[in-house]
């Protein structure tokens, strides 16, 4: 259906008017009805021009709000978009610090551990049991009683794992006397390895030389050598670095030392000849035994340790400490003055070798 705008719907309504006057037989007021249907035109003008007015405003207002609408659906659409999360970077590890001695407190420590040795052997025979093919003897050591028990447990820990190297070495040299015997029917010489564990102590530090020797296979003949001094306190490690203000000053003036007062492990024994054999003057400077050893160069020591104490069993002395050098394989040791090595010493030194 076709909609009228107001002054066509106006015009159709004065013919609709006029028709219906005729029909009646013009019997009404023609000047009332003109007014009426003047006012009635007029009240479709007011009514359309009304309307109008509110589409106009209406279309105006959209006009005027669609920006706003249009910047708050951005807002919420930049709003929705969610922000990434930073990724952490971790940090770097630190490197180890040195240990700063430079505020130590000296604290007296003295008879807070015990250490123990014992003597031990066995042996291994052919299937009969009438050949001796090798033999494992010496001394073991264990630290039985300390302050600290983790010190202590790691004092074993490696006194333990050298004797079990030694161990180690027995049972190869053991089966390969076997393996001779039973392809020969004899060994000439049985095979034979020694472990010894020597200690030193100023009642504060612990140090333990350890050496273990194999001999009867040509193959297997060595001697293996190793050193651990430990500060009973706080378990630190003591060595050159730790304790020196010089560390290789320290060592070479330590191998000067050893070479100037040294002494030889073991001292050979002295000729034990009855009295009434009589040699020729030739035959006395061929027997006669050496009762000095060869004295290494301070170049020669391939090796050098400085132990806490002197290497005697009278016991913790904070005056002395032990030098103890290794030249092919033969290991030198002197009792020295640790105090006349001060200069070389730190304050972390200075407490845990001389106690001042």
């Amino acid at each position: 259906m076709k909609k009228l705008e107001g002054n066509k719907l106006v015009a159709l309504l004065l013919s609709a008017g006029m028709a219906a006057t005729l029909l009646a037989a013009c019997t009404i007021n023609t000047d009332e009805l003109g007014q009426g249907i003047s006012d009635l035109g007029s009240a479709f003008t007011s009514q359309t021009e009304r309307q109008t007015e509110r589409t106009k405003e209406t279309t105006e207002t959209e006009e005027t709000s669609a920006p706003t609408e249009t910047t708050a659906e951005t807002v919420v659409e930049t709003s929705a978009t969610p922000t990434p999360t930073p990724t952490s970077t971790p940090s770097p590890t630190p490197l180890p610090q040195r240990v700063d001695f430079s505020e130590y407190t000296e604290i007296d420590l003295t008879d807070v551990f015990k250490v123990t040795t014992e003597e031990f052997g066995e042996k291994t025979y052919s299937d009969d049991n009438t050949t001796l093919l090798a033999t494992f003897e010496g001394t073991r050591l264990v630290v039985t009683e300390a302050s600290n028990k983790n010190i202590r447990d790691s004092i074993n820990l490696i006194v333990d794992g050298f004797y079990a190297e030694a161990e180690g070495a027995y049972s190869r040299v053991a089966s390969k006397a076997k393996a001779e015997f039973k392809q020969n029917g004899v060994i000439e010489v049985p095979s034979a390895v020694t472990v010894d564990f020597q200690y030193t102590t100023n009642g504060r530090a612990l140090s333990v030389l350890m050496v273990y020797e194999v001999k009867g296979v040509a193959a297997e003949e060595k001697t293996v050598v190793d050193f651990a001094s430990f500060d009973m306190l706080s378990g630190q490690y003591i060595t050159f670095a730790t304790i020196s203000v010089d560390p290789e000053g320290l060592e070479d003036a330590l191998r000067r030392g050893l070479v100037n007062s040294l002494r030889v492990q073991p001292t050979p024994a002295p000729s034990t000849a009855p009295v009434n054999t009589r040699e020729t003057d030739e035959e006395e400077e061929e027997n006669e035994p050496e009762t000095t050893a060869r004295i290494p160069s301070a170049t020669d020591l391939d090796r050098i340790y400085i132990a806490p104490g002197p290497a005697t069993a009278e016991g913790a002395n904070n005056s002395f400490a032990t030098i103890y050098g290794v030249a092919d394989d033969v290991v030198y040791s002197a009792v020295i003055d640790i105090n006349a090595y001060s200069d070389f010493l730190n304050r972390y030194g200075t407490s845990v070798l001389i106690g001042a």
